[in-house]
């Protein structure tokens, strides 16, 4: 139920207004009944019938306004709970990176509109269709428990057909969610592969590919929504004809042999008709919910997903050591057999190898999110190979091709974290950004993908990132190989200077005089 990620007072307050909402129904059927009998009685009592009139009238204006209340709350309880969805499913996809984002988007766009609209808001729906089937049930079975007894048994043919018709939604909906996990995918690859496309002549090709994808999301799309429409058609249909034509009739019969007043004929087929429109309503909703359970199933594991400590304690670092180390790749593929090394606090190590060795993957093997086949890394007299938690808050990361987020210079450099001005006015001097912000300031917006800022500068940014996290280990991950010589070597030397952490740095590709600068230098393809 995803109304439990409402608050409480929120759902017991539409529940409340959902039952004002639903006594509109038995007040109106009530009046008619009252105003349709002395009609027929005879009587020419018009003052009377006027007077019932106003009183309609005023009940009408009562329900409206408490209707205004109901839609106001129920529009609260949907964005809440969609809020939670949000986060919740953004938390499980951050903490659980995956290369491949097209699902996550999916996700995140598509799919969560799709919970909103066919699962959220269905289920409030519920709530206020039950509570008028059971009021008008009630009160039918006050009035003529023959007749009701006749239009209940009537409702078991539109429950059939629900339940012939809901598996065959919910099969459509997986198949609509996985064609619009594609399409996104495709429309992502189309926009980032602008460039490339326009340099080869290919734009048409690319925009084929894409309008593919959006023609069998668009299809699988179609025969969700045309199966939902045919099962509501076919319920209403069978509704139409066992709940009304057939009750009505018996109805009519009973009214020829004096059993029934007028007034109470129609009153009880206007109840009829709002305790069967509530049960076809509901399953009808049913049926949407349904077309939501793949989707629903993803978020449900976020939602039980617990986003461990960001911020674990670390033991005093006093040095690194790899000790035969071996690591294979999933086809098989043995990327190296027997790496040792010694890392001291503060010292500045470079490790060098030609492309293909595996150096990334032994920098990820460092922090944890890759296991070693055989061997140990001990910190602090610990062995945390494989270990993620353990391991990755020793280490700081400086990448080759930064992230930047769209957002300002202050929070690409402390990624949204509460530091102190000096801090990052430290950071800010050792990553050599003292001009740009001299300059620009720290909101200065960089940017998507840093537009705003020059290669050189989005590097001191991912310096700067490192530099404030007080970590002592930090990985270099071919971090200068793309720059020009110069830059390179100013970038080293903001590296490389700092004697409060320690350096290590993997490339294949670096200056002699920037060699100098290291305490150890390991070639990792020699034994």
């Amino acid at each position: 139920m995803t109304l439990k990620y409402a608050k409480k007072s929120r759902v017991l307050a539409f529940t409340l207004l959902a039952a004002i909402k639903a006594c509109d129904i038995l007040f109106i059927a009530y009046m008619v009944k009252i105003m349709l009998n002395l009609a027929s009685s005879g009587s020419h009592d018009y003052l009377r019938l006027v007077k019932l009139a106003a009183l309609t009238s005023l009940g009408q204006l009562f329900f409206m306004a408490s209707n205004f209340v109901y839609e106001t709350v129920k529009m609260g309880i949907i964005r809440d709970v969609n809020l939670a969805f949000k986060r919740a499913n953004l938390t499980f996809l951050v903490d659980n990176y995956d290369p491949d984002i097209k699902s996550g988007l999916s996700l995140m766009t598509n799919d969560l509109k799709q919970i909103e609209t066919n699962r959220i808001t269905a289920q409030l729906d519920m709530i206020y269709q039950g509570l008028c089937f059971v009021g008008s049930l009630g009160y039918a079975l006050y009035n003529s428990w023959k007749m009701t007894l006749i239009f209940l048994v009537a409702t078991l043919a539109p429950a059939i057909v629900q339940g012939i018709t809901s598996t065959i939604i919910t099969r459509r909906s997986k198949i609509w969610a996985d064609k619009n996990a594609i399409y996104t995918q495709n429309v992502a690859d189309s926009l980032n592969g602008a460039q490339i496309a326009k340099l080869y002549n290919v734009r048409t090709n690319i925009i084929s590919r894409a309008m593919k994808a959006a023609s069998d999301m668009e299809n699988a799309l179609r025969n969700l929504v045309l199966t939902q429409a045919w099962a509501l058609e076919l319920i209403y249909s069978a509704a139409e004809v066992f709940c009304f034509v057939i009750p009505c009739t018996v109805g009519g019969i009973l009214m020829m042999q004096g059993q029934l007043a007028v007034g109470t004929l129609v009153m009880m087929v206007d109840l009829a008709m709002n305790f069967i429109t509530p049960v076809v309503t509901i399953f009808n909703e049913v049926n949407q919910v349904k077309s939501t359970d793949p989707m629903w199933k993803r978020t449900k594991s976020a939602l039980a997903h617990q986003l461990k400590n960001d911020q674990a304690p670390t033991d005093d670092f006093a040095g690194l050591k790899l000790t035969h180390l071996a690591y294979t790749t999933k086809s098989g593929h043995k990327l190296f057999t027997d790496v040792n090394m010694t890392v001291k606090p503060g010292e500045k190590v470079l490790l060098m190898a030609p492309s293909g060795w595996g150096k990334t993957t032994l920098l990820r093997i460092l922090l944890g999110i890759k296991k070693p086949d055989s061997g140990q890394i001990l910190i602090a007299n610990k062995d945390v190979s494989g270990n993620w938690e353990a391991a990755h808050n020793y280490f700081s990361y400086v990448n080759q091709k930064p992230f930047i987020f769209d957002d300002t210079l202050r929070f690409n450099i402390t990624l949204g974290r509460k530091v102190s001005d000096q801090a990052l006015q430290n950071a800010v001097h050792l990553a050599g950004l003292d001009d740009l912000v001299a300059e620009s300031g720290l909101e200065k917006p960089v940017g998507e993908n840093g537009a705003a800022l020059s290669g050189g500068q989005i590097q001191r940014v991912e310096i700067a990132r490192a530099l404030l996290t007080g970590r002592p280990i930090l990985l270099a991950d071919e971090a200068t190989s793309a720059l020009d010589p110069q830059l390179s070597l100013e970038i080293h030397q903001t590296l490389l200077r700092n004697p409060k952490i320690a350096v290590l740095e993997v490339a294949h590709k670096i200056s002699e005089q920037e060699k100098t600068m290291f305490d150890q230098i390991i070639h990792l393809d020699q034994p």
